[in-house]
């Protein structure tokens, strides 16, 4: 539902606006990535929004907020290359297609957002901006176990991923009697400061113990996390 002159090309140097990832990553898996660099401005001139959503875009009251949550409408329409991609939220605030299409995650942190797209699999995707105030929350998401394989070697950044992990776990379930600390594991895994690294997770729901492969990737001084 874009209306202006954009199109999918990845880092196209005819477009304002810099797609930082646009790939497959499974049979029926899209993943995007927007460095924003646009104003609310122009990116409202660019989407075609429904009433409801352009009564939701009125209500938010940061120009931050608004400029995040155009670009990934927008980075969806460049994904999947097609109309009909209106967006519902349940009682979380989670975004859905209307359309049941696709499974879907959104994420968005400081000047970048963050789209995970599947027809047929549960989604989750996070980035986060490496700050070190993530030390002070780390008792709040992490168990003794995981702050004893983080160590102190990359730490900030290592924190940084497992906080992501979780966060795109818990997406994917949905659940909020899901505990991040208690019921999320991240385990051990060899920390790649650069390129994409991977780690093991495993999830313990009311349902069954499900088992993950978390991918992620450093960009500028971002985390970009996701699994599905």
């Amino acid at each position: 539902r874009l209306q202006g002159d954009w199109s999918s090309d990845v880092c196209s140097s005819d477009l304002r606006m810099p797609l930082i990832i646009n790939k497959n990553i499974g049979p029926d898996c899209i993943l995007g990535v927007w460095k924003i660099e646009e104003s609310a401005e122009f990116l409202y001139r660019q989407i075609l929004l429904t009433k409801p959503e352009h009564e939701y875009y009125l209500n938010l009251k940061s120009q931050v907020r608004r400029e995040q949550w155009l670009s990934y409408h927008a980075l969806i329409a460049l994904l999947l290359g097609k109309e009909g991609n209106e967006l519902e939220y349940d009682s979380y605030g989670k975004p859905h297609f209307k359309d049941k299409s696709h499974y879907l995650s959104v994420s968005h942190s400081g000047n970048y957002s963050s789209v995970i797209l599947s027809k047929t699999n549960p989604v989750g995707i996070d980035i986060e901006k490496i700050r070190d105030r993530i030390e002070r929350v780390k008792d709040m998401f992490l168990s003794q176990e995981e702050l004893v394989q983080i160590g102190t070697k990359d730490r900030i950044e290592k924190l940084v991923v497992y906080w992501g992990a979780k966060e795109a776990l818990y997406k994917i379930y949905g659940n909020p009697g899901l505990l991040c600390m208690q019921d999320i594991t991240i385990k051990p895994f060899d920390y790649l400061c650069s390129g994409q690294g991977t780690a093991p997770a495993v999830v313990k729901s009311e349902v069954n113990t499900a088992h993950y492969t978390i991918f992620y990737r450093k960009i500028d001084d971002y985390i970009l996390v996701y699994t599905f």
